[in-house]
């Protein structure tokens, strides 16, 4: 293998129907392209069939692979695997994703053309292989761009002309094993990755995606991305990696289009909050936390944007508090509702509770593990049982200065 050209990096765990697919993807495509490949697949551990899946595709594919004795953590599984590469080039390619062996031959002929380009950037597309449908594109250009050694000014402002997220990549593999970039919670590597390999040489940014993120591979999948899960709590660290590389172009000048920049800057955060807020509406995350990132919304203005009303937040994150999140703090067996409360509204507070709900009426009906929820209620001596016996007495008009 002294002449291996790339190198076909994949982490997994745990997925072995999906890491059968993208074997036999890549079983397909290899023979199109015109230099020396290796796959490299590195087992975090798993306990389903794939090392049994690994097994037959051993003959098919110049494949190897390595197993992690435990799970030691998604990211440092993907430094493992990249870390073994033997090619001139690494690719990241995640277990249930694709390749467009066109696009990536030219996208290494880039690299081969301009030797100081540590490595290469380009647009994915989302693919749906039940319909076939490409579904979206993240992000365009209009044309390939190089950014020279240390301009980050450029690099900062071709990011924020096209509202790029730096996330596919072909790195020069003695750059990734010179830098070996860390992510942290408090900057996106997808800004701060393509500053630290810009020390080190050029960055190519193609207009051509080469790779295909998998939307559904099949009726019926229901896998876990992370990517998208990031999307819903991550805004705070997207702002922190565009900060941080707004640091840099500041300390070296160059800056162009500062008040494009600055805009971005101010107005980036704000869009994927709103994004995050309403992918947790829909998808019906914590409501304490909806009430939150609301809450924070309406602090920047942006109380007119919000995905649905904030009255409709702030009720559901009462009742969430109430009926949920209160019980289980206090371990509480049941929660007991006294007072005016709608017959409908009590068997819909049903569906959500983890404990026992039921009307209560009487003082005898309070017992020392209940919450109590107070809708109004007149008669003062079952307002004093809860008041005295349960492990919370919450009413109402509590809830709405709560969650105001």
């Amino acid at each position: 293998m002294s002449d291996l050209k790339l190198s076909i990096c994949i982490p997994t765990f745990n997925r072995a129907r999906y890491l059968e697919t993208v074997l036999a993807h890549l079983e397909e495509i290899l023979p199109q392209l015109p230099f020396e490949t290796e796959v490299l697949v590195s087992d975090n551990a798993s306990e389903d069939s794939t090392q049994a899946v690994l097994e037959a595709a051993r003959e098919r594919l110049p494949l190897r692979t390595f197993r992690q004795e435990t799970n030691i953590g998604a990211v440092p599984n993907i430094h493992s695997v990249m870390s073994a590469a033997k090619g001139r080039y690494l690719v990241y390619l995640a277990d249930d994703d694709r390749l467009q062996p066109e696009a990536l031959q030219s996208a290494i002929t880039m690299l081969e053309v301009n030797p100081s380009a540590s490595g290469l950037y380009a647009p994915w597309q989302i693919k749906d292989l039940v319909t076939g449908e490409v579904q979206a594109q993240f992000y365009s250009q209009p044309r390939d761009v190089t950014i020279g050694q240390g301009k980050y000014a450029q690099l900062l402002e071709h990011i924020v002309e096209h509202r790029i997220y730096s996330e596919i990549c072909i790195l020069r593999r003695e750059a990734f094993r010179a830098l070996h970039p860390i992510a942290t919670d408090i900057a996106f590597w997808a800004f701060t990755f393509p500053a630290e390999y810009l020390g080190a040489g050029d960055l190519i940014y193609a207009k051509d995606p080469f790779y295909i993120s998998v939307s559904r591979h099949f009726e019926g999948d229901t896998r876990s991305q992370l990517g998208f899960r990031d999307v819903m709590s991550a805004w705070d660290t997207y702002r922190g990696g565009l900060e941080v590389l707004y640091g840099m172009a500041l300390t070296h000048g160059g800056l162009t289009k500062p008040d494009m920049v600055a805009s971005y800057l101010r107005v980036h955060p704000i869009e994927r909050m709103l994004t995050a807020l309403r992918l947790r509406v829909n998808l019906g995350a914590d409501p304490l936390e909806n009430y939150a990132l609301a809450a924070r919304l309406r602090g920047l203005g942006q109380v007119d944007n919000l995905p649905v009303p904030m009255a409709q937040i702030r009720s559901t994150a009462a009742l969430y508090f109430a009926c949920v999140k209160l019980p289980e703090t206090l371990r509480a067996e049941g929660v007991a509702v006294i007072g005016e409360y709608p017959e409908a509204s009590l068997q819909q507070l049903k569906t959500f509770t983890n404990v026992p709900v039921r009307r209560v009426i009487r003082t005898e009906g309070i017992t020392e593990r209940d919450v109590v929820l107070d809708f109004g209620c007149e008669d003062e001596a079952v307002c004093a049982a809860a008041r005295e016996h349960a492990l919370a007495h919450v009413t109402g008009t509590q809830l709405e200065q709560k969650f105001v």
